[in-house]
């Protein structure tokens, strides 16, 4: 056990811990949690850079002053510490440096989830240890399973894939603002792509093939979510064809030969395993909301290319314009609830707001900009039924423009730069 430990924290002995390349927008909310005295939980799919991120963390706090050997770092899904409590780690950690039990320490556990109880062994160490611990867990499924033990003793953060600016940095792209054409060039990379960071390194389909195996393997099968895996990967598919549609548990149940419960169990685990995430209708109606169609997206374009293959921009973009408001926590309600319009088959792609002051983004991953276009008829009929909209932006793939509409400012801005500047998200803290 003890060659485990100096192992994993190589500080010990002087040497600087590997950290990668900085997600400074994590990193930062981190940091400032670490005088509190909540648990911090960071939590987001497998392989989405939640461990080099705890790294990150380490530097910052050797960085910040904290002795070394008062910091611990354990990944708890190493073969040699699964079947061992946290408290287990702790008791062998002061032992190790002879630490008084009244000396602050610093513990980070990654994959929280394969500890024993470990819900209830961090509320242990929680109201009767002087420690600050931060953790973090692959699945949604063990917030769930807590039964409220962590209640009001922890702060969620999520880590979502690379966003673009992420992207950029992590290929190393420094490109003016003056340079359109690099933009728009490295934004289809990372339509294509994705953002997984090592996906984004190295890029590979046997990597990503393998990513996806190893979360539906370890974070569904193992956990008794799912007992049918082949079953995960045709539903997969069907998501990643139908990217930007409605859908409903009636057809997908039918496009899979199983009953709508089973279809609404899996979609259910799919989410907790961050790859998908369902929008609702955005109506005013809680009964049509509920059973109203929903339109599904993978959370990573790169997993639409691994199971569709390469192009269908036009639907990865609108995946990625997705994936930007859930990692902007706009799906986090507080009156700003996300959701798509549609009246027969005309549509909106995305409403944000209240019914009193709706701002919309419709996606067409085009050159040009032409309003009169009859593909617009969803948009001209929302600002039609809901006068009190003042912003549409329509998100292109290189064409830019402005139109008003009404007392509406329809303007045109390409992917690249929608997503860089955002369009009045609120952070990622949850």
């Amino acid at each position: 056990m003890e060659e485990t430990y100096y192992a994993m924290n190589p500080w010990w002995e002087g040497r600087t811990p590997e950290t990668g390349i900085p997600r400074p927008e994590y990193l930062s909310q981190l940091r400032a949690a670490l005088s509190r005295k909540q648990v911090e939980l960071a939590i987001g799919g497998r392989r989405v850079g939640k461990t080099t991120l705890m790294k990150q963390l380490v530097a910052q706090c050797l960085e910040d002053g904290v002795p070394p050997r008062d910091v611990l770092y354990l990944g708890l899904d190493h073969p040699r510490l699964l079947g061992t409590r946290i408290s287990e780690h702790l008791r062998f950690f002061r032992s190790l440096f002879r630490h008084e039990r009244t000396r602050k320490l610093w513990l980070i556990f990654d994959e929280v989830q394969e500890s024993p109880d470990w819900e209830s062994e961090l509320k242990s160490l929680y109201d009767l240890e002087n420690v600050k611990l931060v953790c973090t867990g692959s699945t949604a499924a063990l917030l769930a399973s807590q039964g409220g033990k962590l209640t009001g003793r922890q702060t969620l953060l999520t880590v979502y894939p690379l966003s673009f600016q992420e992207f950029l940095r992590f290929r190393g792209y420094e490109f003016s603002r003056a340079e359109d054409y690099r933009f728009v060039s490295a934004a289809e990379e990372y339509l294509e792509t994705g953002g997984y960071p090592e996906q984004v390194l190295d890029p590979s389909d046997i990597y990503l093939a393998q990513l996806l195996q190893d979360i539906v393997a370890r974070d569904l099968v193992r956990l008794g979510r799912i007992r049918r895996p082949e079953l995960v990967q045709d539903l997969l598919r069907l998501l990643a064809a139908g990217a930007g549609t409605r859908t409903s548990y009636n057809r997908l149940s039918k496009s899979l030969g199983v009953s709508v419960d089973t279809v609404k169990d899996y979609l259910s685990y799919l989410g907790e395993a961050y790859l998908v995430r369902a929008l609702e209708k955005w109506t005013t109606s809680h009964t049509e909301r509920v059973y109203a169609q929903r339109k599904v997206y993978l959370l990573d374009t790169g997993f639409k290319s691994l199971l569709t293959g390469k192009g269908d921009l036009g639907a990865k973009a609108e995946t990625a314009v997705f994936v930007d408001f859930v990692r902007r926590g706009v799906l986090a309600g507080g009156g700003q609830v996300l959701g798509y319009y549609a009246e027969s088959e005309r549509e909106m792609d995305f409403v944000f707001g209240s019914h009193s002051s709706p701002t919309a983004v419709e996606v067409k991953y085009e050159h040009a900009f032409n309003w009169d276009d009859r593909r617009f008829e969803g948009v001209r009929l929302f600002l039609k039924r809901f006068p009190a909209c003042r912003k549409v932006t329509v998100v292109t793939r290189d064409a830019t423009g402005e139109v008003e509409v009404g007392r509406a400012q329809v303007t045109a801005v390409p992917l690249w730069r929608y997503l860089l500047d955002g369009d009045g998200g609120h952070g990622e803290r949850e």
